[in-house]
């Protein structure tokens, strides 16, 4: 792709689980546009949602990813997208992140891409983002969704209680949670990890099923269920979501098999008392 070198991405690592079929083949589509490199993979069908089998807006349109400059000057990137189905895209990581979350979950992409149009609509210049789109833009850039079946882990990470949940039930954290990483820019960091990478974390319950389902079925329902959740609470603001140092979940670095890891209270902070 023009100017953007993927050679140095290992696509193994496990916050690439969602994304890292996709991410394998543009790496091998030579030095075109990264939007011509996305359009590709929605023309093999590589989306396979909506209508027809195309992915699209939660407005109805067809997604295109389009080069930057297909964006006007003066119209909000988002409410852009909402109301044409076209993706302004940079030839850089961050915008190829982007557009791989769209085909990861794009039911997801397709809420929040929404939420942002209808808050953008209704807000005016001396209102500011609110609460609700800072949320929004919170967790589509640096989320992390955690399918849970247990709630005595999930309140453990609400506590920030680090040590039951990596180190005295670090079994059952292996056995009953998965993380997926929804945020582009979350990703976009994690191709050069560091222990201080935090996450803002949604906790998704699960049943015991989930874990016995395919990667694509639970990365289809984990869509599902996080598009469903942002449909039926209106009220969605950070507080909502636990800070998670990713480099502390169990397989993602070799370093945390170690229960010393976790002593490193700059990055495995004490908590806060409440949480929603």
């Amino acid at each position: 792709m023009a100017g953007l070198d993927l050679t140095h991405i290992d696509w193994g690592q496990p916050w690439f689980a969602g994304i890292a079929n996709r991410g394998e083949l543009l790496a091998s589509t030579g030095d075109e546009p990264l939007c011509d490199s996305l359009n590709r993979l929605l023309a093999a069908g590589e989306g396979g949602h909506g209508a027809r089998g195309r992915m699209r807006t939660a407005s109805g349109k067809p997604l295109l990813f389009a080069p930057q400059s297909d964006l006007p000057e003066g119209r909000a990137y988002e409410a852009h997208i909402h109301q044409t189905g076209r993706i302004p895209t940079r030839d850089n990581l961050h915008d190829l992140f982007n557009g791989l979350m769209w085909f990861a979950f794009p039911q997801t992409k397709a809420r929040l891409n929404a939420m942002q149009a209808r808050a953008l609509k209704k807000a005016s210049a001396a209102e500011g983002r609110g609460p609700l789109r800072d949320a929004v833009t919170i967790f589509d850039e640096n989320g992390l969704v955690l399918a849970c079946s247990s709630d005595e882990l999930a309140q453990a990470l609400r506590r920030f209680d680090w040590r039951a949940l990596f180190v005295e039930r670090r079994t059952a954290t292996l056995m009953q949670t998965e993380p997926w990483a929804v945020g582009h820019g979350l990703l976009e960091k994690l191709v050069r990890p560091y222990k201080a990478i935090t996450a803002h974390t949604l906790i998704v319950p699960v049943d015991d099923s989930y874990f016995r389902a395919s990667p694509q079925q639970r990365r289809t329902t984990i869509d599902r269920l996080v598009a469903d959740w942002l449909d039926n609470w209106p009220f969605f603001t950070a507080r909502d979501l636990c800070p998670l140092p990713v480099l502390g979940l169990p397989g993602w670095w070799p370093d945390n098999t170690a229960p010393g890891f976790y002593d490193d209270t700059e990055v495995f902070r004490p908590g806060r008392t409440r949480q929603r």
